[in-house]
């Protein structure tokens, strides 16, 4: 298994901690429960934290202040899945808004759209935008390289 391959997939379970920490931890700010919030946000920065130094030290890669944002990509074979899966991200980011826009906008017109709603929707679309493009990324990134 390439490098490469090794950085996606340990950074696609590391990113799918913190992701699901923050997400929780909105939640249960919002249901009053402090404590418990506060401990998951303290273990998604530290699992942030954790993702970053390991890939710097393991795979001698520059995390901090880096220049070029495929810094994984160790070849041009790899710079060339990257590319194809970052297109591919592009359209799914561009559904992700369209499917937001459409969705506070029928909220809107129905004249039921609380601040608890509004929350509550805001963070379950924060979620799928976490989640799915990752998700997407891995798979992808497999599909392309057949090594």
């Amino acid at each position: 298994m390439s490098d490469s391959k090794k950085i996606v997939r340990f950074t696609f379970w590391m990113n799918k901690i913190w992701q699901i920490g923050f997400v929780l931890f909105s939640i249960l700010m919002i249901n009053n429960m402090r404590q418990t919030a506060m401990v998951t946000i303290l273990v998604s920065v530290l699992a942030s934290l954790f993702e970053m130094i390991y890939v710097s030290r393991k795979y001698h890669v520059q995390v901090f202040n880096q220049k070029d944002e495929l810094y994984f990509a160790k070849d041009e074979r790899d710079r060339d899945i990257a590319l194809k899966v970052h297109s591919a991200l592009i359209n799914t980011f561009i559904l992700l808004v369209i499917a937001l826009w459409l969705l506070l906008s029928i909220l809107w017109g129905m004249n039921s759209l609380s601040m608890s709603l509004l929350f509550y929707v805001l963070n379950g679309w924060v979620a799928c935008a976490f989640i799915i493009p990752d998700i997407q990324y891995y798979i992808l990134w497999h599909k392309y390289d057949q090594q």
